[in-house]
């Protein structure tokens, strides 16, 4: 079995069409395809993907969000229109951690969603959510997925965490890491100690503004660990035209829009 991941996008929430956002496309051996965030740029990094087919909303039957900024949920709307509204189409799966379930209806897509002609809706109207929880596997088309919880912004009062993937093929041990947005926090380091032994590469959030913004693990920050996971890494969700040079430090790189990675 082959597992597939493309980085539809590799930019921040601050991108061009040259990075799009940091969504991502799980692909089974079966050919079924995992939304792994759906942005707000999706329609447009989607139609590229599939090389401006105009149905290429119909190829993802299910999605995982990591957490609730506009970068990661702000195209569920138009996929769930699109996928509502497709004749013959299957609601997509919508997995999910019980943190973000009323939330993500709740305050992000009720406004735009609830009403249409004949009826009054609900999130279950155009997907079928599953609640999943952090450090415990998942599975999809024989696909092995655990959620694992960041810090993404550090607030005393108001926290926002975010959830990374483990991502496996069921059985087997070697992984890849997708962290999602967030800071460099002991969780994580405790995390990558656990995994790495077993991974075949980490897909590191990376900002390379020039003043850290404090949300998101900075590349300043990243040069600094062990060589050793530093190997392990690709560096993704950066800003336009970053001034640094991973493979010289010991990352794989920057994530390219479009990349392909296969575990398998």
């Amino acid at each position: 079995m082959t597992i597939t991941l493309t980085f539809l996008g590799a930019g921040s929430a601050f991108t061009t069409a040259a990075y799009y956002q940091s969504n991502l496309l799980l692909t089974a051996d079966n050919g079924r395809h995992m939304l792994i965030d759906c942005g707000s740029d999706i329609r447009f990094s989607l139609a590229e993907w599939s090389l401006g087919h105009e149905e290429a909303h119909a190829a993802i039957q299910a999605l995982y969000v990591s957490h609730l900024h506009s970068d990661h949920i702000g195209g569920l709307e138009w996929l769930a229109f699109k996928s509502y509204f497709s004749p013959g189409m299957e609601r997509p799966t919508l997995f999910l951690v019980e943190e973000l379930a009323d939330r993500l209806w709740e305050n992000a897509l009720r406004g735009g969603l609830e009403s249409i002609e004949e009826k009054q809706m609900g999130l279950s109207d155009y997907f079928a959510p599953e609640i999943v929880t952090p450090g415990q596997p998942f599975y999809w088309e024989n696909i092995c997925l655990t959620p694992f919880r960041t810090v993404h912004v550090n607030n005393p009062q108001y926290p926002m965490y975010s959830y990374g993937l483990v991502i496996q093929e069921r059985g087997k041990e070697e992984a890849f890491i997708f962290t999602a947005d967030t800071i460099l926090h002991p969780e994580l380091l405790q995390l990558f100690e656990q995994w790495v032994p077993r991974t075949r590469a980490i897909f590191q959030d990376c900002e390379t503004t020039a003043v850290p913004s404090g949300v998101h693990a900075h590349y300043t920050e990243l040069r600094t660990l062990p060589l050793p996971l530093r190997r392990k890494m690709w560096l993704y969700h950066y800003n336009p035209h970053p001034p640094y040079h991973p493979e010289e430090e010991g990352f794989l790189g920057f994530v390219r829009k479009g990349q392909h990675f296969r575990l398998g």
